[in-house]
């Protein structure tokens, strides 16, 4: 059946929960039909229903996906675009797929800003970008992973052909610069300092503004860095309100912000608790577990943030989960993210090496849960 005004933007089958959660949500505010099945329940619906702009079929139990996917080409209206989502992550596999006239595959598990990017890429419509000036906070003890985290995400928000901005204000590592392959220009104490001498005159802001494209760094066309260069003198201590002014103009700049490496506790907390999302790091260890904790605290229920737990290389280090239990008492970690062993090595020892696949679906749920907690509201 063809296409028409009245048509359903999109039309769903899934075999498990989290892909129909993950549906439920990359499609809502869509027109669209979702229900449990798998490729049998799509070709019986299909037969008897109009057409959708948009299919989504879930092929996990198909071991021929060619004839599948020539089944499904059967029945579809020619402007369906078909997507298709399974559990079978090979290159043969998704090759016989996109021969018989699929879209895209989705590898499981699925996220919701998957399933709204694989509808943006299949129907001509561009890449959303409803986070445009959204600014996340990460704060972490030392060693919980912050600054890989960071990387790892400013480089996936990029690959999805969003522009982001990374803000590390920690004058001393250097860990995150050397994640993202950069090395930091000079002058960003300046940049602050005149940033906090501009606050209550707003007559300079143009003139600050124009000191940000000497500071940037680029990492590539889609990731810009802003952080110390690496000194023997110590630069002193940004106040949260040149920090704040920065972001402010970074926001105007890229769509998503990135910063973490604050001085100091009290500026954490005053930065935190005016962005628009913030991720809160921990190893599962006392002293980083108790930082985590008060942090907690302080932000208040007023201000949430996204509470990921960094596994350590060696378990025996870590508390039991008794002891995380009544340390967070009712609140539990978002996402654990385990330890990798290729990101150890790519630190450590400079070789790239591909991270497994557990740790990238963790990063991947950290990302999902960003976009979601500092999405802007999407226009009528």
């Amino acid at each position: 059946m063809a296409l028409s005004p009245d048509s359903l933007y999109a039309r769903a089958f899934a075999s498990d929960g989290e892909t129909l959660r993950a549906l439920r949500s990359g499609l809502e505010g869509r027109k669209a039909r979702i229900q449990r099945g798998r490729l049998a329940a799509a070709l019986r619906t299909l037969a008897n229903e109009p057409a959708s702009r948009v299919l989504f079929v879930d092929l996990d139990g198909i071991a021929e996906p060619g004839s599948a996917a020539r089944e499904l080409t059967a029945v579809c209206a020619f402007e369906t675009a078909v997507i298709a989502i399974g559990s079978i992550d090979t290159a043969q596999y998704t090759r016989e797929l996109f021969q018989q006239g699929i879209a895209d595959y989705l590898v499981k598990p699925v996220s919701a800003s998957l399933v709204r990017e694989a509808c943006a890429a299949v129907t001509d419509e561009g890449a959303e970008r409803p986070y445009a000036g959204r600014v996340v906070a990460f704060a972490g003890s030392a060693g919980s992973g912050t600054s890989t985290l960071v990387a790892a995400l400013a480089r996936a928000i990029g690959a999805e052909g969003r522009t982001v901005s990374v803000v590390d204000l920690d004058p001393i590592s250097g860990r995150l610069p050397a994640l993202l392959g950069s090395e930091p220009a000079e002058g960003l104490p300046a940049l602050l300092e005149a940033l906090s001498a501009q606050a209550g005159n707003d007559t300079d802001v143009g003139a600050a503004a124009d000191r940000i494209d000497g500071v940037c760094m680029p990492v590539d066309a889609q990731v810009s860095l802003f952080a110390y260069a690496l000194d023997l003198a110590l630069p002193a201590a940004p106040s949260s309100v040149s920090v704040l002014r920065l972001l402010g103009h970074l926001a105007n700049r890229t769509h998503l912000v990135l910063v973490r490496g604050f001085p100091d506790p009290v500026t954490q907390l005053d930065i935190m608790q005016q962005t628009d999302a913030r991720v809160l790091l921990y190893e599962p260890t006392l002293s980083s577990l108790s930082a985590a904790v008060r942090c907690l605290a302080l932000l208040g229920t007023s201000h949430p943030a996204t509470l990921v737990q960094s596994l350590p290389r060696m378990p025996r280090s870590a508390l039991s989960p008794a002891h995380i239990r009544y340390a967070l008492g009712d609140r539990k970690p978002d996402i654990a993210v385990p330890f990798d062993s290729a990101i150890h090595v790519a630190a450590t020892e400079g070789k790239s090496k591909q991270p497994g696949r557990a740790w990238r679906n963790a990063v991947r749920q950290v990302l999902d849960r960003i976009l979601e907690s500092a999405a802007v509201p999407q226009r009528d």
